[in-house]
């Protein structure tokens, strides 16, 4: 049974609680019983214009409640989605939600990069081999996975707020912690090693799954223009943490890069402690949402794969460069600490131009794809390839060309990261998933999950890779890795499109009728 009732010279029909769906309102003028359809496609995030002297009509269906406000014929954009993402036009609550979760990707980038300049040599020396040392920087990673499934899942049923402060609170205790493994020699070291470095992934896991949760659901239109800009302070601290890591390290030894870090994070945690706001979640309360569901989208499976690999590609040169470099070139602690000070500002340079283009879903694509390219052609040269050294003599094998090859890495990795997080947020949408906060915290755990299985992948393989065969074979392996996963996204987007053609249906009967005449 369908009821009505009058508003403002307006009539709307009203169902019974289970008639409303996707948010569809059906609404009479009274002078002519025209009817026209509005669509709500993002619950609180899209608003329909007809009046601008009325104030907002709340309809309530059952116990699912959503306001109309001023609506357009046209259903165009509100004026604030026009405008998309600014500091100028941002809310205070987004404002420091944004600069919050920017600090804390400064230092929880620090805390993972500063221990790239010294620690390889110095496990080495006390006792480790070259494939522990590999495991020993993989094993976060490993953790870092399974934390971010779970914590995924189930973030609206903890709350995204606490699990970002307690996340950088275990993180900044484990550095500290860490430092005092100085004490240790051996297997006693090797296995506290992997203990600690444990305990602070499923800290950095929980901080970082939480963050991307809070700044999607703050951001929903501007996901990757966010993420871009956010990108500039992983990159800040993936510039800052390795030579200030070697500088600490030459000054105070083992301890000092790992206590500074320590401080560094717990003066985070009190600073989102006082600044972060009560989030959304907290008034959702438990939602279920299938993990296995996502998982299944095939497109979240290409968009999955992809980030093992261009994760894989940027930290297997970890493990291993800093002894290469010091072999072949007599590269010093801090000087390899400044190649990876180029690395990170040629990628926080462009990241925000990346972020930028990769909101538009037309050029997630052909980005990764010339991408995943350039990426290819990096690891050659890092070495570089016997293939150009040895079979073909393409180039030398100078300190000049590894960064060349690092350059190239930089470069093309944002093309890459920027649309995946909005492919697989995009693919969720397509698949049927509500957009909301549990929605939005499965995609970031998910994303992070599987950023985590290439990072842990990277420094393991690599590190087996170079003590079997060396560097140059190893960047190889992984040039040819990355080339493959190119062509495998060439040829799923091709045959996702065909198939899409086949199985296209007419929207409306009036396309149908179209169609038919």
């Amino acid at each position: 049974m369908i009821t009505s009732c009058s508003k403002g010279g307006a009539k709307y029909k009203r169902r019974p609680q289970g008639a409303f769906h996707g948010g569809i309102m059906e609404q009479e003028k009274d002078d002519s019983g025209e009817t026209s359809r509005l669509l709500n496609g993002h619950i609180g995030s899209r608003h329909v214009q007809l009046d601008t002297d009325r104030t907002p009509d709340v309809v309530t269906y059952g116990r699912v409640t959503e306001e109309y406000t001023e609506v357009v014929a046209n259903g165009t954009e509100t004026p604030e989605e026009k405008e998309g993402f600014s500091c100028g036009r941002a809310s205070k609550r987004q404002i420091l939600s944004f600069f919050c979760v920017a600090f804390l990707n400064f230092s929880g980038m620090a805390c993972y990069a500063i221990i790239t300049p010294f620690f390889p040599n110095e496990a080495l020396r006390r006792g480790a081999s070259q494939t522990t040392v590999g495991f020993v920087f993989g094993c976060f990673s490993a953790v870092q996975f399974l934390g971010g499934l779970v914590l995924g899942k189930f973030i609206t049923t903890v709350g995204s707020r606490f699990v970002l402060i307690s996340g950088v609170f275990v993180a900044g205790s484990c550095s500290l912690l860490f430092g005092l493994l100085e004490y240790m020699e051996g297997t006693t070291f090797i296995a506290f090693c992997f203990a600690i470095r444990s305990m602070e992934a499923l800290g950095v896991s929980a901080h970082t799954t939480a963050a991307t949760t809070i700044l999607t659901h703050e951001f929903p239109n501007d996901v990757a223009k966010v993420m871009g800009t956010l990108e500039i302070f992983v990159g800040l601290g993936m510039m800052a943490a390795p030579p200030i890591g070697g500088v600490l390290y030459n000054l105070g030894g083992f301890k000092l890069p790992f206590f500074t870090v320590g401080g560094l994070m717990f003066c985070c945690c009190a600073v989102l402690a006082v600044l972060v706001p009560p989030q959304v979640d907290e008034q959702e309360g438990e939602k279920d949402v299938s993990l296995l569901y996502f998982l299944r989208i095939p497109t979240v499976i290409m968009a999955c794969g992809v980030t093992v690999v261009v994760y894989s590609i940027i930290q297997y040169l970890n493990p291993v460069i800093q002894p290469y470099l010091a072999k072949e070139f007599n590269v010093t602690a801090p000087q390899v600490g400044l190649i990876f000070l180029l690395l990170a500002s040629v990628y926080a340079l462009f990241a925000p131009a990346w972020g930028w283009l990769a909101d538009k879903k037309k050029y997630a694509r052909i980005m990764m794809t010339l991408g995943l390219l350039v990426l290819s052609a990096g690891p050659l040269l890092i070495g570089p390839s016997p293939l150009l050294t040895d079979y073909v003599t393409l180039v030398p094998k100078k300190l000049w060309i590894i960064i060349v090859g690092i350059v190239a890495i930089a470069l093309s990795i944002g093309s890459v990261l920027a649309p995946l997080f909005n492919v697989m947020l995009w693919a969720a949408s397509d698949a049927g998933m509500e957009t909301d906060f549990a929605t939005y915290g499965l995609v970031s755990g998910t994303f992070g999950a599987f950023m985590s299985m290439g990072s842990f992948l990277g420094p393991t393989v690599s590190s087996a890779l170079v003590e079997r065969f060396g560097l140059p074979w190893a960047s190889t392996a992984f040039s040819w890795f990355t080339l493959f996963s190119m062509l495998l996204v060439v040829t799923f987007t091709i045959g996702e499109n065909v198939y899409k053609r086949c199985h296209a249906e007419p929207s409306t009967e009036e396309e149908a009728e179209g169609l038919l005449t």
